[in-house]
This record gives structure tokens, sequence and C-alpha cells, in this order.
């Protein structure tokens, strides 16, 4: 580890003791708060579940701040400690396990881990709710096929004519020379070892696309054709996004970059295209 790799690091450690800090004063706080309006449902003070909460919270969202990315929600920990420890042992060591601590436990989780937590919340939640709407998708395609059928062949006594729209292919060069003329370094390697750099952070943007349901009757080639359009189009602002993000915060480059392809949304109805990389200053 090379000088400037410990002072990285030295720094790093700091703003991270500094923002577990600012996390448990302000879930200590809103604990006090909880205490003293006494706001409770059942004789169980809510604060249980949102002094945790707001400590989370407010690490991470100074973390991403000042760090660029958050540290895992540590002073969630640290205030369910504290809570648990008031208010079961200390104040009433007879309560035990029940609907209160299940939840407390829940949200200190989701706020410690919130990937692994959402992405089971996810998987598991909305992969059920996928798949039911998929059985009304269908349902219902199915039921508005055949009232055109019946439209068309009883009502207007012709066959049923289904407009497909034409695709044309993406124009990069537009958006090429917007990227090109950004003064900015897209760099997929971890060690640019020719420059000398600066260490901003970890960065990320992200663009969202709804798939297109007016091709829904169209053809397979129409419709490979708008979701490639889709991807190139929500790649390249995903890209420009993440320059002018580290622009903003004073670099000129970004290392290590990925791009990560995805589909969200009930039933996967809209792709996500996310960029990020390692934010630097290329001396």
């Amino acid at each position: 580890m090379n000088f400037r790799e410990r002072e990285v690091k030295i720094t790093y450690i700091k703003e991270a003791i500094l923002c577990v800090t600012f996390g448990t004063v302000v879930g200590i706080g809103a604990y006090y708060v909880f205490l003293y309006f006494n706001i409770a449902i059942f004789g169980w003070n809510l604060g249980l579940i949102f002094a945790p909460l707001a400590a989370g919270y407010a690490e991470t969202l100074l973390a991403n701040r000042i760090i660029g990315q958050g540290i895992g929600a540590i002073s969630a920990f640290i205030l369910f400690i504290i809570t648990t420890f008031y208010s079961f042992i200390l104040k009433n060591p007879t309560l035990g396990f029940n609907l209160i601590t299940v939840g407390s436990v829940a949200v200190i989780l989701q706020a410690a881990f919130p990937t692994a937590v959402n992405y089971i919340i996810l998987s598991v939640i909305f992969g059920i709710g996928s798949y039911l709407s998929g059985i009304c998708t269908r349902i219902i395609t199915y039921i508005n096929r055949r009232k055109d059928y019946y439209y068309y062949k009883h009502i207007l006594k012709e066959p049923n004519k289904i407009t497909i729209e034409k695709v044309t292919p993406y124009d990069e060069q537009k958006s090429n020379e917007v990227i090109n003329n950004l003064d900015f370094y897209f760099i997929t390697s971890t060690d640019p070892t020719k420059s000398k750099f600066i260490n901003l952070g970890q960065f990320h943007a992200t663009a969202i696309v709804e798939k297109d349901k007016r091709l829904i009757h169209s053809t397979q080639d129409n419709v490979e054709l708008a979701t490639l359009n889709n991807l190139k189009k929500a790649k390249d602002k995903s890209l420009i996004r993440l320059a002018q993000s580290i622009k903003s915060a004073g670099g000129n480059g970004v290392i290590n970059l990925k791009i990560e392809y995805g589909l969200i949304g009930l039933g996967g109805d809209s792709y996500q295209i996310t960029a990020m990389g390692m934010g630097v200053y290329l001396k």
C-alpha cells in the first residue's frame, strides 16, 4: 500500500466514523422524541422501530454525500441495541419475543442490508405478483382478441386489420457526438497506470425506459429492433448522466466503468440501465 492509498483509507475511516456518529445522534434524538411524546400503539412505543430507521437513513444520507456510497447503516445496529436495552431490559425486563421485536429486527436488517433484503422482497413478493399479473394479462389479452374478432367478423364484415408500425434503427451519431464532446475519460480498467489520479468515490447513474406496448401486435424483427434502440438510448443517457455527476464533483474521468442491464417493474415492463464506476480526477 503506497502513501496515497494509505491516506485515502485513513480519510475514509474518519468520514465513516463521522457518518456513524451523526446517524447515532439522529437516532437517539428520534427515540427521545417518541418517548417524550409517548408516541405508541397499544402501549408499544414506535421509537423501537423508527429510531433505528432514522439513524440508518441519516447515516446513509450523509455517507452518500461525503463518501459517495453507503457504509452499512452501522448506527441502525447501535440504535437497535440502545432501544432494546432501554425498553426490554432496563424499563421492562419481563418483555420477550413479540411482534415489536420482530418488526424492529426486520427494520434493522432492511436498513443495514438494503440490497439483500430488497432483493428477497422483490424476488418473492413481486415474483408472485408478476406471475399472477401474467395470468391476468393473458386473460385480458384473450378477451380483447375475441372482442376484436367478433367486432370485425360480425359487425364490420371484414378481416381484422392490424397496423404494424415500422421501426427504424437508432442513429447513434448524435449521442456519440455529445459523449465525445464531454471532455471526459471513460476507462474500463481498474488502474490506469500511466496516469496519476485523485479518487472521488463511487458514482452511478441510471436510466429507465418502458417497453413500447404499441408494438404488441408488431413483427418479431420490429420488437427486437425497438428493444435494441431503447437499450442504446438508455445506455448513452446513463453514461452522460454519470459523466455530468462526476464532473460536478470536480472529476474528469471514471475508471472501472461498468454498465448493468436489468428488468424492473411489475412483470418486467421496464428496462433499467445503470452506469457505475470510480470517479477520478486524472492529472
